[in-house]
């Protein structure tokens, strides 16, 4: 069965629709509510659902207390914002997986697609559809990272997908949305500075999605120094990533989120110039608290006094021994790689994901002017997500299915012919979770030749799979395998030969 999580405040609006929807297919419902004056309490318990009061502590930090703290008992885990909705047909999916045991089923959670609707309307493009979101996981084995916002659960591989949507629909109007995302961009605002201060280093886990990962990159490393980061992101939503289909709401969505850029900007602006104000004066860094943080929004059931420099606040807990912390090493990539990681993140990539899906010399093409070594008759959908172009090596007449990520940090060989499915996984990266500089590790993939790699396979670094194997469907595979063999299973192993006709 499924125990569901919500995490709710002033949500009289939006939570009958979410409620209504989880009737008589999960376990039981807590709402985790941090002071609603609304009405809120009295929707949640007219449906059947347990309310525990909670004071707020932040998006990650409220949910982790509920996953530590309330009684679930259900094998599987949803965690829902109350203005979502699971539809139908999606209803069927997760009871169904809710229905098995546990330890029947391979993965240990599953992302969950998400469609958004601005002013009443669906946003199927700007970027924003598939979005992919982890909210489905056995009991145990998820929390939170720690963020102040856009946070994600982490959960061990193997994960699944589920492109059935659920929708997310804020009934609370525009008015709401808009002071929403002021306080989204202080968040945010805050998370980057201690980030660019060295004092939040984040590491992030594999099952993070891959455009998260690099949206959090650009948002760090390349947003911050824009002129107009506003204009930029409305250019990419818009032209790129073909808002302009969505009609008049793809418009007007794609200036709204620009707008949320440019507050990001703007609060990281007003963030340093009071840490270097207060630099300048000796200040001791935190600053006293009990003060109010001038014109900058606060996190939804929070407490209106906060530290008048929070982007500087230390992490709770005790510090651990100097031996043990963790120091991350600098970038290893030359100036020369970033910039060319850079050129094709934001002008060539864009280009190869909205060719036309036949368009296979194009995207060859693209990967070969990266320095790719791409053979003929390569066959590459549009979907695809390359991360260093110039790692790849691709013989002829092989073939990249839908979604599929190419995680090239080390060398990626994939042999003749060979199949790579939808939304498999080849990872040429990792790290020495050994040392304490956690030092990047490129190990390189050999993928033979003939080789048929299912859909929603993991490949980890330093593994070669011998030519004419096939791996089943989500199976994940951390060490080589052997030619000629057909292997499933988490990890992958040999069942049988594979004999062909």
């Amino acid at each position: 069965m499924i125990d569901v999580m919500i995490i709710t405040y002033n949500e009289a609006l939006n939570l009958p629709y979410c409620l209504r929807a989880l009737t008589g297919w999960v376990r039981k419902i807590y709402v985790v509510d941090s002071g609603s004056t609304d009405g809120t309490v009295e929707i949640a318990r007219s449906f059947g659902a347990e309310v525990v009061p909670h004071a707020w502590e932040g998006y990650a930090q409220q949910k982790n207390w509920g996953l530590r703290n309330l009684p679930l008992e259900a094998d599987w885990i949803l965690i829902l914002d109350a203005d979502e909705v699971i539809t139908e047909p999606l209803q069927r999916i997760l009871a169904g997986i809710g229905r098995r045991p546990a330890d029947q089923v391979p993965e240990n959670g599953f992302f969950i697609n998400r469609l958004t609707y601005f002013l009443d309307k669906p946003i199927r493009h700007c970027g924003y559809y598939p979005s992919w979101n982890l909210r489905l996981f056995k009991r145990g084995k998820g929390l939170y990272e720690n963020r102040e916002v856009h946070e994600h659960v982490i959960v061990d591989h193997p994960v699944g997908y589920i492109r059935e949507p659920m929708v997310h629909h804020d009934r609370r109007g525009l008015e709401h949305y808009v002071a929403k995302h002021n306080r989204y961009s202080t968040l945010e605002a805050r998370s980057i500075l201690r980030y660019l201060e060295r004092q939040d280093v984040e590491v992030q886990a594999a099952n993070i999605p891959e455009d998260t990962r690099r949206r959090r990159w650009l948002k760090r490393h390349v947003t911050p120094y824009l002129p107009l980061p506003g204009l930029s992101r409305f250019i990419y939503m818009y032209f790129f990533r073909l808002g302009c289909i969505d009609g008049r709401v793809g418009y007007q969505f794609s200036k709204f989120i620009s707008w949320y850029d440019s507050l990001v900007a703007l609060k990281l602006r007003e963030l340093r110039r009071q840490v270097k104000s207060e630099r300048k004066k000796s200040a001791p860094l935190p600053i006293q608290p009990a003060v109010r943080t001038s014109g900058l929004a606060i996190p939804e059931g929070a407490d209106p006094v906060v530290l008048r420099s929070p982007a500087l606040r230390p992490p709770p807990g005790p510090e651990l021994p100097i031996h043990m912390q963790m120091k991350p090493e600098p970038s290893p990539w030359s100036f020369k790689e970033k910039l060319a990681r850079a050129v094709w993140m934001v002008v060539a990539r864009p280009i190869f994901r909205l060719s036309f899906h036949n368009w296979h010399r194009l995207r060859t093409g693209i990967l070969r002017l990266f320095g790719a070594k791409i053979g003929k008759g390569v066959a590459i959908r549009p979907t695809v997500n390359v991360e260093v172009p110039w790692m790849l090596d691709i013989e002829d007449e092989a073939t990249i299915g839908d979604y599929a990520i190419l995680y090239s940090l080390g060398k990626i060989h994939i042999g003749k012919r060979a199949i790579i499915s939808q939304y498999a996984h080849i990872c040429a990266g990792t790290h020495d979770y050994t040392d304490h500089r956690f030092p990047l590790i490129r190990s390189p993939i050999n993928i033979g030749d003939d080789v048929w790699i299912g859909a929603d396979v993991f490949v980890g670094p330093g593994v070669d799979v011998g030519s004419l194997t096939v791996i089943g469907a989500r199976s994940s595979v951390y060490k080589s395998l052997p030619p000629g063999k057909v292997c499933v299973g988490n990890p992958a192993k040999p069942i049988k030969d594979r004999l062909l006709q």
